[in-house]
């Protein structure tokens, strides 16, 4: 609904609350339409509600980010209080009173009915005034372009047509794991040499972990593929060590021409790579929709959106800030998500039209971090 609508089922004291903050003129009144008026004037003219949320301190503006940018139309009072310690980043701080200001702010409100009571709203129109005013800084109409840079990555399709390939050939070949767990790597040569995207086995010894059951084991993209079809069953390794293709996976390339040209084994494919990194990355989904805000439509540069998702980021043991980064790209590229182009030495990024569908289609935020239990078998 609009705030039309949710300031008719405001009680006077919320109004007057509310117009106290606004700085409207009418505050002592008792007239419920004219309490109204009044904050619809205020919070109608976007330049005021722009200087109120300029006003903001650090853990506000997350919060505000947080419940704004989440496409979620309605929060349950657990869920408001995971974002406000989310938005407090370690600092001291109660969660609840960020929920307090936001309620006399107007950015939120509690349901009314019997059904929704223990729900707050955002909304509708309120959500998209504060999105346009959060996307200003980065002055996109001067900083997009529309015309492709001169080179570009687009691997739309491609993790779904080697994940066939992978199942193909534990179901063609005999394929063992070594002592530690791992295909020999002989044998990854010669998968790798199937795919679309050829990757090389890990050579170097520096610390790998975090990112999965088996990312300590393979490259990034197929230890991303392994983990999927092992989460989802599609082979088992057994008691002797071998990779034996399940029911499920000949099943699944039975359906491989009708997946192949479907949408929702991508969706899949996405959502389990949010769930998988969001262990290391918290706060991955408020990158992918900050990621989705500025990168679309037409090109801008990847240290534009940086800008952006920076500040949600933080170190994960043995990887910086801008190696995350890094790292989330190039797995949005291979997923399919976003391309990633470069032209006279500046890199830049566009989600793919498979990407604008998959991410208007999810919800990153509802994603639940892969349980723990799947990374730590093995």
């Amino acid at each position: 609904m609009r705030i039309t609508d949710w300031l008719t089922y405001t009680g006077i004291e919320q109004l007057k609350q509310m117009n106290r903050y606004y700085g409207c003129e009418i505050q002592r009144t008792h007239s419920k339409y004219e309490l109204i008026r009044s904050l619809l004037q205020r919070i109608g003219n976007k330049s005021h509600l722009e200087e109120k949320i300029d006003r903001l301190n650090d853990q506000e503006f997350r919060f505000l980010q947080l419940i704004m940018l989440d496409q979620t139309p309605a929060y349950s009072m657990e869920e408001l209080l995971a974002k406000g310690r989310i938005a407090l980043n370690e600092r001291q701080g109660q969660p609840r009173q960020l929920i307090v200001e936001a309620l006399k702010r107007g950015w939120l409100f509690p349901g009314y009915s019997r059904q929704t009571q223990n729900l707050y709203y955002v909304p509708s129109d309120l959500r998209t005034q504060v999105c346009e005013i959060l996307l200003k800084p980065y002055e996109l109409e001067k900083n997009r372009r529309q015309i492709p840079p001169a080179v570009y990555r687009d691997e739309q399709k491609q993790l779904l047509y080697d994940l066939y390939h992978f199942l193909s050939f534990i179901n063609k070949e005999i394929v063992r794991l070594t002592m530690d767990g791992a295909i020999y790597k002989n044998q990854q040569r010669q998968l790798f040499q199937t795919f679309y995207i050829k990757e090389t086995p890990i050579a170097e010894k520096g610390p790998r972990f975090g990112f999965g059951r088996c990312y300590h084991l393979y490259p990034d993209r197929f230890s991303l593929l392994y983990d999927y079809a092992y989460y989802h069953r599609y082979f088992i390794e057994d008691e002797n060590g071998y990779l034996c293709l399940t029911e499920e996976g000949k099943g699944k390339l039975e359906k491989k021409e009708k997946d192949s040209q479907g949408q929702d084994q991508g969706i899949e494919m996405v959502r389990f790579w949010i769930r998988l990194y969001k262990r290391a990355i918290p706060q991955l989904p408020m990158i992918i929709r900050w990621i989705s805000l500025l990168a679309y439509p037409g090109w801008v540069k990847k240290s534009l959106v940086y800008q952006a998702v920076g500040p949600w980021m933080k170190a994960f043991y043995y990887e910086s800030k801008e190696s995350l980064y890094r790292k989330v790209l190039k797995m949005l590229v291979h997923l399919g998500v976003c391309m990633i182009g470069q032209e006279d030495d500046e890199q830049y990024l566009t989600l793919t039209p498979s990407g604008v569908k998959w991410l208007h289609g999810i919800s990153a935020f509802r994603e639940r971090a892969i349980e723990e239990g799947f990374v730590r078998n093995r």
